[in-house]
């Protein structure tokens, strides 16, 4: 070990040698091209001053340049290309000399020049097999200017600095090595003992320490990894707690969590998974199978993680007797080191949907059941506007508008009833009803409908039975029943009432003897706006709403409602209310 480090050590500082030198022979090669480009810059700015006199003898112009340039000291090759890239004038060849045929337009610096109006490039030059640092710039759409100094000299620099580097690095390696031996043999009993101590915590013994005393860093290490040992066991317990924690919200929450490895194995499964997916084998270390919504789920999982990404789907389950449940599955991949995991949050929506489906429906229906009234009334004003309508004629549109604004007025009352009841809080109005008081009340006040009809009403009663609930509430819900009863029924048909005590509830009936239902209507006879005749309801004035007014009625006192019908025969409706006890005495 120990010569391990000193190898390290010294390979370390040998290298950092290596980086310093390498770094400085950088500098002095940029300082040299920093020093190269201003001057070829400023070479190339006195010719662009010049250009003019380059169309009467460019070779000429190139090598008359080039001389006053070498007169100053400055060996520095001067090129001019027109502006197809052809080399017209070229100072390093002379006045006799032939110049090159081949094209420089696709050179870099040429290139260079054509985009950024100024090009630089470090080559060799093939005409006269020198290294060159280059400069061109373009002048107008005729030429292009380059001038090129020789890198002999920068390249002399770096190498002068390269071999100064190695006479000081194997000084400096021999140093170094002698230095660290030193010092790795005087640290090296300590590190024994540290290394013996860091092998059996490893083991797990969190008892281990490391002995001896020292006051140097050494010291300092060794009661660093005491106290290291210390914490070590307390940071365990820790993420133990804090893991037992995350479980049990996890475990807590109404969501399901769900966990699934690359493999398809079970990594974690909340209690509110296991009971949506409804497979009873699901456990954590299993394989993610048993059903089809498991494997739609699944199928979700595993495209979030070959995506890579997170995202959001709508699962739909099978048919089952509870009817279809939709749920919503947000999976994120987790990517660590070992191994690659999806993690899905899945949301029973089946109840948040179903609202959602009978809004629409609400809105539709309330539309429709206002467009009806609406276009009759305007229909009959603009018929109204017409100056040769007769008396009666107007007589029989106000008529119609009298009917169709009554229609629209209970249509809005029974719409403000239905909202009141579902957002109703504990009724403030709530009193102790006596039913058969409340039954003999709502038939007074339907008589001259059902006289008007030739219906017969007939009441059985048993007196003393009460329910804990609004009196007005109570005959509305009465009444909505008892006026159906009258107005769906036959011609010298009959509606019978009655009220009886039955297991804690008081039970409360209305039968008729008219048309009937077909059973087919029974789930939906208590929605808004459904209407088993729709002709017939609404000629006889009815919104659609009445009975779902006395179902809501019903729940908001802790009772139900229910119907049974045979088409042509008639038809019962039958309402329970939880019974009150007899006041003591």
């Amino acid at each position: 070990m120990r010569k391990r480090l000193m190898a390290s050590t010294a390979a370390i500082i040998i290298v950092g040698f290596l980086v310093a030198f390498a770094l400085a022979a950088k500098l002095v090669q940029d300082q040299y091209q920093l020093e190269f480009t201003r001057r070829l810059d400023s070479i190339l700015a006195m010719m662009e001053s010049q250009v003019d006199d380059i169309g009467q003898d460019p070779q000429g112009f190139a090598i008359k340049i080039g001389r006053e340039l070498q007169e100053k000291g400055q060996e520095i090759r001067i090129t001019i290309l027109d502006s197809g890239g052809n080399v017209i004038g070229d100072s390093g060849i002379g006045e006799q000399g032939e110049l090159p045929a081949e094209n420089h337009l696709y050179r870099p610096e040429i290139q260079q020049a054509q985009k950024k109006d100024i090009g630089y490039d470090t080559r060799k030059s093939d005409s006269v097999q020198k290294e060159y640092y280059y400069a061109a710039v373009q002048v107008g759409d005729r030429y292009f200017l380059r001038a090129a100094l020789p890198t002999e000299e920068m390249n002399h620099a770096v190498t002068k600095v390269w071999m100064y580097a190695m006479v000081a690095g194997a000084v400096g390696s021999i140093i170094v090595v002698l230095v660290t031996w030193l010092i790795f043999t005087k640290l090296s009993k300590p590190l024994k003992k540290l290394s013996d101590a860091s092998l059996r915590i490893a083991e797990g013994d969190y008892t281990s320490r490391v002995e001896g005393i020292y006051t140097d860093e050494m010291g300092n290490l060794a009661r660093t990894f005491n106290l290291m040992a210390d914490n070590t066991q307390q940071a365990i317990d820790d993420m133990k707690s804090k893991q037992h924690q995350l479980e049990g919200v996890l475990q807590g929450m109404h969501d399901g969590v769900l966990a699934v490895n690359a493999d398809n194995m079970i990594l974690f499964l909340n209690d509110s998974a296991k009971q949506m997916l409804g497979v009873a084998t699901l456990q954590t270390g299993k394989s993610f199978e048993g059903s089809l919504l498991v494997s739609k789920i699944a199928a979700f999982m595993n495209q979030a993680l070959k995506e890579e990404k997170v995202i959001q789907d709508t699962v739909v389950s099978a048919a089952s007797p509870q009817g279809e449940r939709i749920f919503t599955v947000y999976a994120t991949p987790i990517q660590d080191n070992k191994e690659s995991a999806v993690l899905a949050v899945i949301a029973d929506v089946t109840h948040i949907s179903k609202l959602e489906q009978l809004r629409s429906e609400f809105v539709a229906n309330v539309t429709h059941e206002l467009k009806t009234p609406l276009t009759a009334i305007r229909g009959s004003i603009e018929l109204l506007k017409s100056a040769d309508r007769d008396e009666e004629t107007r007589r029989y549109f106000y008529d119609v508008l009298d009917i169709e604004a009554e229609r629209l007025h209970h249509l809005i009352d029974d719409m403000l009833v239905l909202s009141q009841i579902e957002n109703a809080k504990p009724d403030s109005t709530e009193q102790r009803c006596d039913v058969a008081q409340e039954i003999r009340e709502t038939v007074a006040r339907l008589y001259p409908i059902a006289e008007k009809a030739n219906i017969t009403l007939k009441v059985e009663l048993k007196d003393g039975i009460c329910v804990a609930c609004s009196s007005s509430r109570l005959q509305q819900m009465l009444g909505n029943l008892i006026e159906n009863a009258i107005k769906y029924n036959k011609p010298n048909g009959s509606v019978k009432i009655t009220a009886e005590e039955s297991r804690q509830m008081a039970v409360i009936r209305i039968q008729d003897t008219g048309i009937g239902i077909e059973e087919e209507h029974f789930n939906r006879l208590f929605e808004r706006f459904y209407r088993v005749d729709t002709s017939r309801s609404r000629a006889i004035g009815g919104t659609g709403l009445g009975l779902s007014i006395v179902k809501h009625l019903a729940v908001l006192y802790g009772g139900e409602v229910s119907v049974e019908s045979t088409p042509g025969i008639g038809t019962t409706f039958t309402v329970r209310l939880p019974l009150l006890l007899p006041e003591k005495s």
